[in-house]
């Protein structure tokens, strides 16, 4: 009999190649708790390449003594693994385990460009997604917003985060930990009651017939959410085919709005703005109004949008402090103001990347473009929009993600409508082994 983690996984990876190429490297991040080992001793039976990673937050004494743990463990099965360190430093202002988190994400998404790997699998389960469903509810969520954790999203071209356990509750993952005969991390913080998430965990704890109610609001709202992506999906093809939504090279968008495409706003808003999250919906209504009573510009969650007649062109605002820099690796590729994927930076002896605008120079459009900085801060490369200014200077290989972010996370992954460049897959899809194909497909 197949152990249900293991099945979960291949399920997980199976439904997620019905919408992209299917993985064939993968990245686990494990922390040692049960959840993660759970997802390390599935994984590693899988005829996939598999790589380990640990994110030390640095937030407790013992986290580099778990790190060393997952390390010992990782050794006797044979796969490479890596600690990720969080180094917070004084930034951290306000949530503290929210700038973790983000840091985690942020950590495990370099180290899969460095390692090659094509998705993420973290072991967030059955469990989470009711304390995510609960937090999102009190927060006055409603509808598909309480849909909880998607099985898998989009984080950036040819990088997806999979959760394969979502509808396993932690306590499978315990035994099948518990079968393997190993001795799970226990962090602290899962049962201290400073936390909601450990407030909630303790309500229900002893409350059988409200998880039970609880599952079936999350899955009524999977089911919204389901019909708004196809909703959103087709508005978005729609508008693609009919030349009314297009992205140019320089991370601009080009959108006539019809009706049926007030879905589409949040998306484009925050995709070509390079924010981390849509804007609140009030915010966007206030601001299409404010264009239909004659307004001629407006900004909004980083973006400008400027009208000329019913045409509407949304690009990146620079704002008082621009996009941010970033630091240029030896190799791989680097995600600049989520607008852009580049690759080879490095090669041109570029330390970091920065928007032109950093340096006094540019214009509305090409202050927010990326130029490479070397270490005495001259400029060393450029984008390729910025050639003719920099004759001299060699071109950065940048690769727009807007259409693709507009696109995210939805079936089919339909960014390359909207370009001319498709950008809804940074890595191709490839032919796997029969036995793998016939596990995604069953």
């Amino acid at each position: 009999m197949i152990d249900e983690t293991a099945e979960a996984v291949k399920t997980a990876l199976g439904r997620f190649a019905l919408e992209r190429p299917a993985a064939r490297r993968l990245l686990l991040g494990v922390s040692g708790g049960a959840d993660s080992l759970a997802l390390l001793l599935a994984a590693a039976a899988l005829p996939l390449e598999v790589c380990v990673a640990t994110v030390d937050h640095g937030l407790r004494q013992e986290s580099a003594a778990e790190a060393r743990f997952v390390a010992g463990i990782c050794r006797d099965l044979g796969l490479s693994h890596r600690t990720l360190a969080w180094h917070s430093g004084d930034a951290v202002r306000g949530n503290l385990m929210g700038e973790a988190r983000e840091a985690r994400y942020r950590l495990l998404g370099a180290e899969a460009i460095r390692v090659g790997a094509d998705a993420i699998l973290v072991a967030q389960h059955a469990d989470d997604q009711i304390e995510t469903h609960r937090l999102a509810r009190e927060r006055g969520a409603s509808g598909p917003a309480l849909a909880g954790m998607r099985a898998w999203r989009d984080l950036e071209p040819g990088l997806v985060l999979v959760r394969p356990f979502l509808d396993l509750p932690k306590r499978a993952l315990m035994d099948a930990v518990m079968r393997a005969g190993l001795s799970p991390v226990e962090d602290p913080t899962n049962v201290d009651l400073h936390y909601r998430r450990a407030r909630i965990r303790a309500e229900l704890a002893g409350a059988p017939q409200e998880v039970a109610e609880l599952r079936s609001a999350i899955a009524r709202a999977a089911g919204l959410r389901a019909a708004e992506d196809a909703a959103i999906t087709a508005a978005i093809r729609r508008a693609g085919g009919e030349g009314r939504l297009r992205v140019d090279d320089a991370g601009a968008v080009v959108f006539e709005p019809a009706p049926g495409d007030e879905a589409l706003w949040p998306r484009i808003l925050t995709a070509a703005g390079g924010a981390p999250h849509p804007p609140q919906r009030a915010a966007v209504e206030r601001l299409r109004d404010a264009l239909a009573s004659g307004g001629r510009a407006a900004t909004l969650g980083g973006s400008r949008v400027e009208r000329a007649g019913e045409r509407l062109t949304i690009r990146r605002e620079y704002g008082r402090t621009g996009p941010p820099g970033v630091e240029v690796a030896a190799s791989g590729r680097l995600l600049f103001d989520r607008r852009f994927t580049i690759s080879g930076a490095g090669e041109t002896g570029a330390a970091r990347l920065e928007p032109l605008g950093r340096l006094g120079l540019g214009g509305p459009v090409s202050r927010t473009l990326p130029v490479g900085i070397d270490r005495d801060g001259g400029v060393c490369a450029v984008h390729p929009r910025l050639g003719k200014r920099f004759p001299d200077v060699p071109t950065l290989r940048p690769r727009p993600c807007v259409a693709w972010r507009i696109t995210a996370d939805l079936p089919g992954g339909t960014g390359d409508r909207l370009t001319a460049d498709p950008q809804n897959a940074a890595n191709p899809a490839k032919a796997v082994g029969k036995d793998l194909a016939a596990t995604y497909l069953r």
